[in-house]
C-alpha cells in the first residue's frame, strides 16, 4: 500500500508539472461538457459528484461500439462480460458488483438508457449506436436513481431526432468483422421529427473448436474424442437492431416516443480448462494412453497457457441468443413550478444459452438456460429553480418478473437435473433533492428517497423440492453535499450518501435450506471528498475524489457448485476506500493528453461462513489500481491516438485465501494498448484505422471454479486478441 500511495503522489503532483513544462501557449482551451447526472443540465466541472462523461466525439474516436468497449475509461470501473457470456454483464464500480448474470440476481450498478432502468445484468451488453453521451456515476446514487445503485450508475443518453438527415457508418476488420449503421433523421411536420436507426454486426469467432486433443497437432497414440464438434468457432457475433424515434419539440411541451429491438445470435466465450485435480482426472479415466480411448485432458499438463486463447476442444453445442425490445414514452411540460416529466417504459428480454461447462471434449458437465424477463417503469419528476434554490422531486414505480429454466447434465447422461427459478416484484419510491445557494460561492444539497419493495422468489430442483416465498423491504436513503468554489477555476465538495439494495432469495441454490433462507438487504454509507478544477487558461482539467464506503450486510455472491452449478448470497460487512484522478491537458494546439487513475483498498469487516466452511475474504473485481492514459496528436489532415490501460491483479471470486479456489481464480494484471489513425478526406467523410490490443496480450478476464466436489475443475475465459479494422462515417 505504501508503494501505491507513493506512486499516486508522484502521479498527482509531478505529472501535471511535466505536462505544463511542454505547453505551447496557443489560443486553445478545453470544451465544456454538460451532464445530467443530477437530473438537471449542468457543467461537468460544476457537478459535485464523481462522474465521467464520454462525449459523442470520444465515442467515435475510441471506436466504442459496445458496452464492454467502455472498459477502463473511468477510474475504479470495470465493464466486463460475465463468465461464459457475451451478452451478460459484470459491471463493477469501486468494488461493488453482481458477478452472476442469473436473472433473479440484482445488480449493484444501475444501468439506464435515457433515464429508463434496465433491471438486470443478463442481456446487459449490447451494441451502442447513435449516442450523444455516456455518463458513469461513481458511488451511491440512492436519492435520484434509487434501487440497486449502491456502487454507481451508468446512463446511456441517445441523440434526439433533430432533422439531421441521413448518415451511415461501415466497419470492416479481421476475423471477418463487418458492421453497418444507417440513420435517417427528418422533420416530418411542424416541430415533429422522426428518426430510424438500423444496425448490424457480424464477426467470426476468435477461437477454433478442434476435435480433441486441444490443438491442431495430434499427440502420438491419442484418439480424438470429439471427431466433429457441433460448434466450430467460439466468440462468434451476429447481431442486428432497429430503433424508431418520434420527437415533438413544442415550445412548452416535448414528447419523445421510441421503440427499440435488438437480436443477438452468438456463440459464447470459450471455456478453457484451467485446472483439474490429478486424482479427479484419474478417477474419470483421463490420460494420454490409447488404452483410455483417447480421453485427454490437455492442455493442463501437456500445453502451457500460450495458445489457449486461440484453440479449444468442446463436445457440446454452444450458443447464446438475446432478444431485447422496449417502448419508451417521455412527456415533458414546462409549468410555473418547473419542468414536469412523465416517463413510461415497457421492456422485455428473451435469452437462451447452452454451454459446455467442463472445458474438455468429454461429456462431463453440460448446462443451458432459458430465460424470460419483463419490466415496467413509471416515473413522474419535477425539476425547477428560483432565486435561492433548485429542486428535483418525483415518484417512481418499477415492476418486473423473471423466469429461468436451467437443465444440467453430465457424466455421459448419468447426472441430470432441471433447476427452475423465478423472481420479481414491485418497487415504489418518493424522492426529493434540494440545492440551496447560501452564498455566491457555496451551495448545499440535501436529498432523501423513501423506497418500498415487495419481492417474490421461487425455486424448483428437478421436482425433488420447491421453495416459494415473498418478502418486503423498505428504506430511506439520504444525500448531503456541500460545494464550495475556492476560486474562479476550482471547486471542492464533500458528499455523504446512503444506498440500499433489497434482500432476496437464493433461487440458484442446490438445496432447500439455502434457497429458503435467502438473504437480507444491503446498506451502504459513503463519504466522498472531491476537487474539480480548470487551470492554465482552461487548458488543463483535474478532477479528483477520495472516498470511504462502509457496507452493512453486503450481498456477496458465493459460487458453491455442490450438486449443480449453484450460487448463494451471503451477507457480509465490508469497508472500501480509495482515490480517483481524472486529468485532461492540452499540451499545445495539436496535442492532448489524458490520464485516469483509480486506487481501491477493500476488506471485509465481518464475514459469514459459506456452505463450504470458508468465510469470504477476497473482493471480486476490485483491483488495487487501474490506469488509463491516452495521447492524441493532430498532424493537420490526420490525427493519431494511443490509448493504454492497465488493470491490476485481482480475484474473480470472493473466496478465502485458505480456499484452494482463491489461487485458481486469481486474475493477473493486464496491459492493453490501442492505436487509432483518423482522417477526414472530405467534408462529409471520416475515416479511422484502428488496432485494438496492439501488443496482442493473451490474458484471462474471469473464471468459473467448481470446487472440491468437482475435482477443483476451473474454467478460464480469455480476452480478445489483437483486432484490426477500419471505420467509415459518411454524412449524406
Amino acid at each position: 500500500m505504501g508503494d501505491t500511495m507513493n506512486n499516486l503522489k508522484f502521479t498527482f503532483f509531478a505529472l501535471p508539472l511535466v505536462c505544463f513544462s511542454v505547453f505551447s501557449f496557443a489560443d486553445v482551451e478545453l470544451e465544456e461538457v454538460v451532464v445530467t447526472a443530477q437530473k438537471t443540465e449542468k457543467s461537468l466541472q460544476d457537478t459535485p459528484i464523481a462522474v465521467t462523461a464520454v462525449t459523442e466525439a470520444t465515442i467515435q474516436d475510441l471506436n466504442i461500439k459496445n458496452v464492454v468497449d467502455l472498459q477502463g475509461i473511468a477510474p475504479n470501473v470495470m465493464l466486463l462480460p460475465a463468465p461464459a457470456n457475451n451478452t451478460g454483464a459484470s459491471l463493477a464500480i469501486r468494488g461493488g458488483v453482481a458477478m452472476n448474470p442469473a436473472i433473479t440476481w440484482e445488480p449493484s450498478v444501475g444501468t439506464y438508457v435515457d433515464g429508463v432502468y434496465m433491471g438486470k445484468t443478463q442481456g446487459g451488453i449490447w451494441d451502442l449506436v447513435d449516442l450523444e453521451r455516456v455518463e458513469i456515476l461513481r458511488g451511491p446514487q440512492g436519492t435520484l436513481y434509487g434501487r440497486n445503485t449502491l456502487a454507481g450508475a451508468v446512463n446511456f443518453i441517445s441523440k434526439k431526432p433533430s432533422g439531421a438527415g441521413v448518415s451511415g457508418a461501415v466497419t470492416i476488420g479481421n476475423y471477418g468483422l463487418k458492421q453497418g449503421r444507417l440513420i435517417a433523421d427528418y422533420e416530418i411536420g411542424q416541430d415533429i421529427f422522426a428518426k430510424v436507426v438500423l444496425h448490424n454486426k457480424s464477426r467470426d469467432g476468435f477461437v477454433k473448436n478442434n476435435s480433441g486433443p486441444y490443438q491442431p497437432a495430434t499427440q502420438p497414440g491419442v484418439i480424438p474424442n470429439n471427431i466433429n464438434p457441433p460448434t466450430k468457432e467460439l466468440d462468434v457475433i451476429d447481431s442486428k437492431g432497429f430503433k424508431f424515434s418520434l420527437y415533438y419539440a413544442g415550445e412548452n411541451t416535448q414528447v419523445d416516443l421510441s421503440f427499440d429491438w435488438t437480436d443477438q445470435d452468438n456463440t459464447p466465450p470459450h471455456p478453457q480448462l484451467g485446472n483439474m485435480a490429478d486424482w479427479w482426472a484419474g478417477a474419470l479415466g483421463f490420460g494420454p494412453s490409447p488404452a483410455t480411448g483417447g480421453l485427454w485432458v490437455a492442455p493442463l499438463h501437456f500445453y502451457d497457457r500460450l495458445g489457449r486463447d486461440r484453440y479449444t476442444s468442446l463436445d457440446n453445442e454452444m450458443y447464446e441468443t438475446s432478444v431485447v425490445e422496449g417502448v419508451n414514452l417521455i412527456i415533458t411540460r414546462q409549468t410555473a413550478l418547473g419542468e414536469l416529466k412523465l416517463t413510461l417504459a415497457d421492456r422485455k428480454l428473451d435469452w437462451d444459452d447452452q454451454l459446455d461447462m467442463d472445458g474438455t471434449p468429454h461429456y462431463i458437465f453440460h448446462t443451458a438456460r432459458h430465460t424470460s424477463y419483463s419490466s415496467k417503469t413509471v416515473e413522474l419528476q419535477l425539476t425547477g429553480s428560483n432565486d435561492f434554490m433548485s429542486y428535483v422531486a418525483g415518484y417512481y414505480q418499477f415492476d418486473d418478473d423473471a423466469f429461468t429454466d436451467n437443465p444440467q447434465s453430465g457424466f455421459l447422461g448419468g447426472f441430470a437435473i432441471d433447476q427452475k427459478y423465478s423472481g420479481g416484484g414491485d418497487a415504489s419510491a418518493f424522492y426529493a433533492q434540494l440545492t440551496f445557494d447560501i452564498s455566491d460561492r457555496t451551495d448545499i444539497t440535501v436529498g432523501s428517497r423513501r423506497t418500498e419493495e415487495d419481492k417474490k422468489g421461487y425455486a424448483s430442483y428437478s421436482g425433488f423440492w420447491t421453495v416459494d416465498q415473498q418478502r418486503s423491504d423498505s428504506n430511506t436513503s439520504n444525500t448531503f453535499i456541500i460545494n464550495h468554489q475556492l476560486s474562479d477555476t476550482t471547486n471542492i465538495y464533500a458528499k455523504a450518501a446512503d444506498g440500499f439494495k433489497a434482500g432476496g432469495y437464493n433461487t440458484e441454490a442446490s438445496n432447500p435450506a439455502q434457497a429458503g433462507a435467502g438473504y437480507g438487504p444491503e446498506l451502504i454509507e459513503s463519504v466522498e471528498f472531491g476537487l474539480k478544477g480548470r487551470y492554465m487558461d482552461n487548458r488543463v482539467s483535474i478532477n479528483a475524489a477520495f472516498f470511504d464506503n462502509e457496507h452493512e450486510d453486503m450481498q456477496v455472491a458465493y459460487f458453491t457448485a455442490e450438486q449443480a452449478a449453484a450460487s448463494v448470497v451471503l451477507n457480509n460487512s465490508a469497508e472500501q476506500s480509495g482515490f480517483e484522478l481524472e486529468m485532461v491537458a492540452l499540451l499545445n494546439d495539436t496535442t492532448q493528453f489524458s490520464l485516469n487513475y483509480g486506487n481501491l483498498d477493500s476488506e471485509y469487516t465481518e464475514s459469514v461462513m459459506a456452505p463450504d466452511g470458508f468465510a469470504p475474504e477476497l473482493f471480486p473485481y476490485a483491483p488495487e489500481s487501474m490506469i488509463y492514459a491516452s495521447l492524441e496528436k493532430d498532424f493537420g489532415n490526420y490525427r493519431v491516438r494511443l490509448d493504454h490501460s492497465r488493470v491490476g491483479e485481482h480475484n474473480a471470486f470472493p473466496y478465502s485465501s485458505l480456499d484452494p479456489r482463491s489461487a485458481l481464480t486469481h486474475v493477473e494484471a493486464r496491459n492493453i494498448t490501442d492505436f487509432r489513425l483518423m482522417t477526414s478526406p472530405m467534408d462529409n467523410l471520416d475515416l479511422t484505422f484502428w488496432i485494438k490490443n496492439l501488443n496482442d496480450e493473451s490474458y484471462v478476464v474471469n473464471m468459473i471454479p467448481f470446487g472440491p466436489g468437482f475435482g477443483q475443475l476451473t474454467l478460464d475465459f480469455y480476452g480478445h486478441p489483437r483486432t484490426i479494422g477500419m471505420d467509415l462515417y459518411y454524412k449524406f
